[in-house]
């Protein structure tokens, strides 16, 4: 979002858009406390905050400006390069423990996952764990360059990220069920770990608010961005 956010104060020299991080639930909650004019979000409102919204009589828009596939990532070591959705769903729900049941090579796997506060996180147990959990064995860590820092250093490690956030000269991607997260494949909603990323506004937002959630939707602005980003478009770009 920095990017777009840029580009659209580049447009718009009268408008101010300072962005500040913190996750989906910080985006959901800064929103209805009246805190920020628009949110981000990957994923849901967190259950916590949506009790309280319903208590507080409280409601919110979203808009999906681009869709993200999420990549199971291990390090560079690792001979493995395709994994299956049950695989993962069994690695990181601790009934698949050590690297020799993917027939690869032999060692403790040791799942490295995100703050629950994070819509990858929830889009992750979403689409990988289902109804089940997220092993109590994993490390979870809060910030990416721990996230690289901790695969880089472990070959024995497996996590997941983002693909506008993948740096593959620090990590390895494996192809989910021998598909890669492409713009094709998301589109066409084969590959299965697939992220919504969301402005949230409230039921009634601010014409800012609506102006720049407009120029993100814009197949000739923020969408074209969206995609140089990495991203897949909403919109159909000519």
């Amino acid at each position: 979002m920095q990017r777009i956010g840029s580009a659209y104060m580049d447009a718009y020299p009268d408008i101010r858009l300072p962005l500040v991080g913190g996750g989906t639930a910080m985006g959901y909650k800064s929103v209805l406390d009246g805190t920020s004019d628009i949110g981000m979000a990957a994923g849901q409102m967190p259950a916590s905050i949506e009790v309280w919204a319903t208590r507080n009589h409280l409601s919110i828009q979203n808009v999906t400006i681009a869709i993200d596939g999420i990549s199971p990532i291990v390090n560079l070591a690792n001979p493995t390069n395709d994994i299956t959705l049950d695989q993962l769903h069994d690695i990181f729900t601790g009934k698949i423990t050590n690297w020799d049941r993917l027939g690869k090579f032999s060692g403790p796997i040791n799942v490295i996952s995100h703050d629950p506060q994070l819509g990858t996180y929830e889009t992750w147990k979403r689409e990988v764990a289902g109804k089940d959990y997220i092993t109590l064995k994993a490390k979870v860590v809060n910030h990416l360059a721990e996230l690289n820092s901790a695969i880089m250093s472990d070959p024995h490690a497996i996590s997941y990220v983002g693909n506008t956030f993948l740096n593959k000269a620090k990590v390895k991607p494996l192809t989910v069920n021998g598909l890669a997260p492409s713009i094709q494949n998301i589109q066409q909603e084969k590959y299965p770990i697939r992220s919504k990323l969301q402005l949230l506004t409230t039921s009634s937002p601010s014409k800012e608010a609506s102006n720049f959630v407009a120029y993100c939707l814009d197949p000739s602005q923020g969408q074209t961005i969206i995609k140089e980003m990495g991203l897949v478009p909403v919109a159909k770009l000519s």
